[in-house]
């Protein structure tokens, strides 16, 4: 009769046990934030996003039926709010005390703003609203909101995503706001400009793929234990995608200005949607250069 040989005990104990542990349980910790980077990250979003969101603010009220005066009034006052605490981010002593400051009051402006798009959002879809508020874009410029909302916050708690987390949370956020961008341009080129409404819409089908891809990749390993390799790639695929994107917005932006291109945009808004791609771009640098400092420690 077959017998089974004898395996160390504790080889086959450790080796049940490790497969029966939660994933997350091996996943690497937050790291810490140093003083300067606080500062250095704080004031750069808060100078970054301030002003997007005083962007927003005149973008919906444009958007709106002159019927809606009040809602029109309320978007004029946070163009007005937001404006004042831009300026106040470019004031700001490079000190924590007076960045945390900065960070508290910001985030209670954005709050406001986030609560006022979602329950604009509502109107619209329930028709309570009229004008050419896409839902869609309200939700987008929303979940801007709720990002620079919740990248102060952990800022002010001293607290960065372990690096592997940080790419799979920024790559889908930022693919996605990438891929709307994409399909937005498209919807405002006249149907006339074929070339370009069709390349608009080449860039979203790419994007959602890239999305696609990220939300994968979340799945498999967002709290899990380090895959550094993966993880690079999909940062590196995304660069690559954006400056594309970028280039193909600072192009259609000149056109734009010079009357050369049939379309209904904003030429601010052109630039707006520009800046947000090279705030993408910036953000993946970032991340390259925390990657390859945690790859270097790693070997060591």
């Amino acid at each position: 009769m077959w017998s089974k040989p004898n395996m160390p005990g504790h080889f086959a104990e450790d080796r049940t046990k490790a497969m029966i542990l939660p994933p997350e349980q091996f996943a690497a910790p937050p790291e810490p934030l140093s003083e300067k980077m606080f500062i250095e990250r704080s004031l750069t979003e808060n100078k970054f996003w301030l002003r997007i969101m005083k962007e927003h603010a005149l973008f919906l009220g444009e958007g709106m039926s002159r019927n809606n005066k009040d809602l029109i009034q309320q978007t004029d006052r946070f163009f007005h709010y937001f404006e004042q605490q831009e300026k106040r981010a470019y004031q700001t002593p490079e000190s924590v005390e007076a960045v945390r400051k900065l960070n508290e009051d910001s985030i209670q402006l954005v709050y406001g703003f986030r609560n006022f798009k979602r329950n604009l959002l509502i109107l619209i879809i329930n028709e309570k609203v009229q004008g050419f508020n896409f839902p869609l874009l309200v939700d987008h410029i929303a979940r801007e909101a709720e990002y620079f909302m919740n990248s102060l916050q952990k800022f002010n708690n001293g607290i960065l995503e372990p690096i592997q987390d940080a790419i799979i949370h920024e790559n889908v956020f930022w693919l996605r706001i990438m891929m709307e961008h994409s399909r937005f341009i498209a919807s405002l080129l006249d149907p006339s400009e074929r070339n370009l409404v069709a390349t608009a819409r080449k860039f979203g089908d790419d994007f959602e793929t890239l999305l696609n891809q990220a939300r994968d990749v979340e799945s498999m390993l967002y709290h899990k234990k380090p895959t550094y390799p993966i993880i690079g790639k999909m940062n590196k695929d995304s660069e690559s995608a954006t400056e594309e994107l970028r280039n193909f917005k600072k192009a259609g932006l000149e056109l734009i200005k010079s009357s050369q291109i049939r379309n209904i945009i904003n030429p601010l808004l052109a630039d707006h949607v520009l800046r947000e791609a090279e705030h993408f771009l910036f953000m993946i640098r970032v991340l390259e250069e925390r990657l390859k400092q945690k790859q270097k420690e790693t070997n060591m």
